[in-house]
């Protein structure tokens, strides 16, 4: 009877001690997956914003509204947002974004960007960058 007695706290212990470890688990599955999750919504806007200046006629690209409407359209997934439109991520405003237009390329990226994860923040600075010939609208 002495035994039983000396062991009835313990299932709880072991309980407790397994709940956290299973907790700390879970919040890591969940930052890296909404770590993902916001890349890949990244990678496609800025895809999306350098395909629409690629497909702009050439010269066109060093226009002030050209350049605003890609910079809206990666920020806000629209070239003419509406006044409150919220970014396809928290935290990202136009001025993350840099538009290069090379000899027969544009290239857009991300600049001093950060993913406000949970517990951490993932530092995306220049990434992800696209760049699309301009003209045809398809990579090369």
């Amino acid at each position: 009877m002495k035994q039983r007695r000396s062991q009835a706290g313990s299932a709880l212990i072991e309980f407790a001690i397994s709940l956290m470890l299973l907790a700390a688990v879970f919040v890591g599955v969940f930052q890296i997956g909404y770590s993902f999750l916001a890349y890949g919504t990244l990678v496609n806007a800025v895809r999306a914003g350098a395909r629409y200046s690629s497909l702009q006629q050439h010269g066109a690209a060093a226009d002030p509204e050209v350049a605003k409407a890609v910079r809206n359209l990666v920020v806000y997934g629209d070239p003419a947002p509406a006044d409150r439109a919220k970014p396809v991520v928290q935290g990202l405003t136009t001025e993350n974004v840099e538009i290069v237009n090379g000899l027969g390329t544009s290239t857009v990226s991300l600049r001093g960007f950060e993913v406000d994860a949970l517990f951490a923040k993932l530092k995306l600075d220049g990434r992800p960058t696209v760049t699309f010939p301009v003209g045809n609208g398809g990579p090369q």
